[in-house]
């Protein structure tokens, strides 16, 4: 889709508004006639126009004659009616202001309804809903949140995955949920967007800048591959005002998420027993500025429950007292929330699966997706023979890739590693996970989660680091790692001095000083949604690409699934779709019948 801005504006002159290539900024347009501005729109094939001025009606039926599919138009003065325009495929947008932030918003609504009609008109998705026989591929925390949601929907659900049961000592050998620390956090910012929102900054650096020199570049010498540079490239081309819509959708899921959290205590309560669930987040920073900006989103968001003061922190949470009298930390605020221990979540998850008759097969990998000529899904590369008209739900995580070989979502999702630690909260007597930001810190920000080990001690994990591995996700730089490592241990000797030491523990998972988990990640930090109809008329469906956001959206991601099943529609099958970014973007759209300049019509 291209897009006109027919306006002049200093602000917009200085913007990345134009960085994707498909947004033709065109500030001598202003003070054009109409049929300068049509003209524009015709010879570049724009489906997009934001001006001062409507156009008149005639110059929108020619517009509309001769640039094909739906076309989205916003201005400030002006009166729409499609009746006398005679087009039934314009979107109109009547603004009520110009300026740099009403050329933001009026590029996010042209892009939303750009990705819902799209999105649509490509989906046409059309199989056999009457098959109640689901296999869900991968274990980790989406999957079974969405195995319940299924089982408890009467689907008949069998779950397979490449790893051994859940509790082993050796962490290296499970994906995300599992080798990672038993802890999650869910709030309503949790899944983020880490593209560059602001309107005159240049696009983040941090994917090829070293952890040591403050970036999240963890491959060390290593170069990259070409698909490392293609994902790296799509990043730095989203937009500040496309980064802030896209956040904007994330941060919709979220909240659709926490309403599923919260029926899903009221209507399950046995899932949360014995899981250390704590309620409420709070958030800490070491620089006040930050704090600040922070605070003011979090109001933006109505995800506020309470400011403190550096003395009320103090007094509430006396165990951060110490990094507060030495200037460690400038404040914080509480947000709605919760954390638990994941591992623990699972396990309750699984015994309910089980009494709900699923079936689990452990060390049983699916290789791949078998397609034929015309890219038709045949069969599944597995171990298992899968009955036919089974419906298919992948959750691949990072190391199961070759699932989404000829689907849209093939190549979008690398690898991004993070680290955990573990601490006594003897003495520090947290009851309230936090959120810690240390602006310019390596790395900037950490989860601290109130958990229970395997003997019942109170202990905090300590969750942070980003570092990018691109899609050699198994080739970590150990220089980088210890980078990492050093930089969570400098968190935790400023937040927590004089913690209390903690010994071994009775179980050998818990006993290890330092680990990581590597995070499915996509350039443009939303989650993957896709779906395709098999040969024998089931389902394929392909979920990923979080971030940090798996465990928090996993609810909203199972009624997507749930959605699809039925043939019924989800949003997230339009705002994750895996070509968002890329059919938006689109430089190669065919223009039919654009006449020469002169050939447009001269007065209505």
């Amino acid at each position: 889709m291209k897009i006109l801005i027919a306006l002049d504006d200093p602000a917009l002159a200085r913007s990345d508004f134009a960085r994707s290539g498909n947004v033709i900024y065109a500030p001598t347009l202003s003070d054009g006639t109409p049929e300068q501005v049509v003209h524009t729109l015709v010879r570049h094939g724009a489906t997009g126009l934001i001006t001062l001025r409507r156009p008149g009606d005639w110059l929108i039926r020619w517009w509309a004659d001769h640039v094909p599919g739906p076309k989205f138009l916003a201005y400030v003065i002006g009166a729409p009616c499609r009746s006398r325009s005679g087009t039934s495929d314009i979107v109109e947008y009547k603004q009520d202001r110009i300026g740099i932030d009403a050329v933001a918003e009026a590029l996010r609504q042209c892009e939303r309804e750009f990705t819902f009609i799209t999105s649509t008109r490509e989906r046409a998705v059309v199989f056999d809903g009457r098959s109640r026989r689901v296999v869900l591929i991968g274990a980790g925390i989406v999957n079974l949140v969405t195995a319940l949601y299924l089982a408890e929907s009467g689907y008949e659900v069998t779950v397979l995955d490449k790893g051994p049961a859940p509790g082993g000592p050796d962490w290296r050998r499970y994906g995300c949920t599992h080798a990672g620390d038993d802890a999650r956090m869910f709030s309503l910012t949790e899944m983020d967007n880490y593209g560059n929102q602001d309107f005159h900054e240049e696009p983040l650096d941090i994917f090829e800048v070293p952890i040591e020199e403050n970036g999240w570049l963890a491959s060390g010498d290593r170069l990259m591959t070409l698909r490392d540079r293609a994902w790296i490239e799509e990043y730095r081309r989203i937009p500040s005002w496309l980064a802030r819509a896209y956040n904007d959708d994330v941060f919709a899921f979220n909240a659709e998420a926490y309403d599923e959290w919260r029926s899903l205590r009221r209507g399950s309560p046995a899932l949360f027993d014995g899981v250390t669930l704590a309620d409420g987040v709070l958030r800490v920073y070491s620089d006040s500025a930050h704090m600040a900006g922070s605070l003011a989103r979090h109001r933006r968001l109505g995800a506020l429950v309470r400011e403190l003061t550096p003395d009320e922190l103090a007094r509430d949470f006396p165990g951060l007292a110490p990094p507060i009298r030495d200037g460690s930390l400038e404040g914080g605020f509480l947000v709605p929330g919760f954390t638990l221990n994941v591992h623990k979540f699972a396990q309750r998850i699984t015994q309910c699966l089980l009494t709900l008759g699923v079936r689990f097969h452990w060390d049983t990998p699916v290789l791949g997706v078998v397609r034929d000529g015309t890219g038709l899904i045949t069969g599944f590369d597995c171990a298992i023979s899968l009955p036919g008209g089974v419906h298919v739900v992948a959750s691949p995580g990072v190391r199961g890739r070759a699932l989404l070989d000829g689907s849209p979502c093939a190549g979008r999702i690398h690898g991004v590693l993070g680290g955990w630690m573990r601490i006594s909260n003897v003495g520090i007597n947290l009851r309230t996970s936090l959120k810690v930001a240390r602006r310019g810190h390596v790395p900037e920000d950490a989860n601290v989660t109130v958990a229970v080990d395997a003997d019942g001690r109170d202990i905090l994990i300590v969750g942070s680091g980003y570092g990018y591995l691109g899609e050699h996700v198994d080739l970590v730089d150990e220089r980088q790692l210890a980078v990492m490592r050093r930089g969570i241990i400098d968190t935790i000797e400023r937040i927590f001095p004089g913690r209390a030491a903690l010994g071994e523990s009775s179980s050998p998972a818990d006993n290890y000083t330092f680990k990581f988990c590597v995070r499915p990640w996509t350039a443009t930090s939303l989650g993957l949604y896709h779906s395709e109809t098999t040969a024998d008329g089931g389902l394929f469906v392909a979920t990923g690409g979080h971030n940090t956001g798996g465990f928090a959206q996993s609810p909203a991601i199972a009624r997507a699934v749930l959605a699809s099943l039925r043939g019924e529609t989800h949003a997230m099958h339009s705002l994750y779709r895996p070509e968002r970014f890329s059919a938006f973007v689109d430089q190669n759209r065919t223009v039919a019948g654009a006449p020469p300049r002169d050939s447009v019509p001269a007065g209505s």
